[in-house]
């Protein structure tokens, strides 16, 4: 078969191209260190990967929501431990008013320091993350929990509502708790010492009756139930607090184990890629000869 010199020359043209852009796709892949550049080159491999991408970032943001959670409960813990602290020292100034050796003007200024921290407590019991939110509000988080006017205590968030989080694929907790669960239900008058629930309504009576010189012992069974409540609602932070470590563990593993997969997969092997881009730089040197060659191949050179 007579192969003319205009179809050796397209040859090696088509040789030349398909060279340099096997070059050229293997320096693309170097420089972002994929193993495939298009869907197309491996769609199963392909479709792994997002899965795998997916599920990456879908364990990050557990991540972030256990970030989230632990700040939240890490104020709440922290908040109830000054009120506890705080319930402390209104229940020794209580056991000082109980002394029948105080006259009533020593019990008046008792009184006074036990308005400042009830004062205290309800600032604590509005205390607000660093995104403005009311913790103890249950839902409504942008509304302060507590108010008071004129001595009336109201409780403005949403009783008995709490804020779950997910911090897993099958797993979510609550990030703060209502403070109606907190502090204590509010009741309405009369208020009978020994049987107030709620915080402040329970230390704003001791101190009405250390005002009028008629203190009553019972107002420390208030005292010691709230804290009896704020030490089990602390334990039940802790356990929260201490769900959110084993979880953020698992996430981690689980996090580490998909990007070491995905790495398998569509990471570049450097190695091989340096090796095949040297031995493809050699294929295409050897393409651009043959086409210097063949452009030489003409009858009339040898006239």
């Amino acid at each position: 078969m007579r192969v003319s010199t205009t179809f050796q020359h397209q040859l090696s043209v088509n040789a030349m191209l398909d060279q340099h852009a096997k070059l050229t796709q293997t320096q693309l892949k170097l420089s972002s260190g994929k193993k495939y550049l298009t869907p197309s080159e491996n769609s199963v491999a392909a479709a792994d990967l997002i899965n795998f991408q997916q599920n990456i970032k879908v364990n990050e943001q557990f991540q972030v929501n256990i970030n989230t959670a632990r700040q939240r409960l890490e104020l709440q813990e922290s908040s109830l431990g000054n009120a506890t602290e705080t319930i402390h020292r209104i229940r020794d100034l209580a056991i000082q008013g109980l002394n029948g050796i105080n006259t009533q003007e020593n019990r008046k200024q008792i009184s006074k320091e036990i308005n400042q921290l009830n004062e205290h407590l309800l600032t604590l019991a509005n205390t607000r993350n660093a995104n403005g939110e009311y913790i103890f509000s249950g839902t409504k988080t942008d509304t302060a929990a507590y108010s008071s006017l004129a001595g009336n205590y109201s409780f403005d968030g949403e009783p008995d509502s709490h804020r779950r989080i997910a911090i897993g694929p099958e797993r979510s907790l609550t990030d703060a708790d209502p403070g109606n669960q907190v502090f204590g239900e509010l009741a309405a008058d009369p208020l009978e010492p020994g049987s107030i629930s709620n915080i402040f309504q329970a230390v704003a009576k001791l101190s009405q009756d250390l005002q009028a010189d008629q203190p009553n012992s019972n107002s420390l069974t208030d005292l010691d139930q709230a804290m009896k409540r704020f030490e089990m609602v602390r334990a039940s932070t802790g356990a929260r607090l201490h769900a959110l470590d084993s979880q953020e563990s698992l996430n981690a593993d689980y996090i580490l184990e998909n990007q070491a997969t995905a790495s398998e997969i569509g990471d570049l092997d450097y190695a091989e890629a340096l090796s095949r881009f040297n031995l493809q730089q050699v294929s295409l040197q050897a393409a651009q000869q043959a086409f210097t060659k063949v452009q030489n191949l003409s009858l009339f050179n040898f006239l």
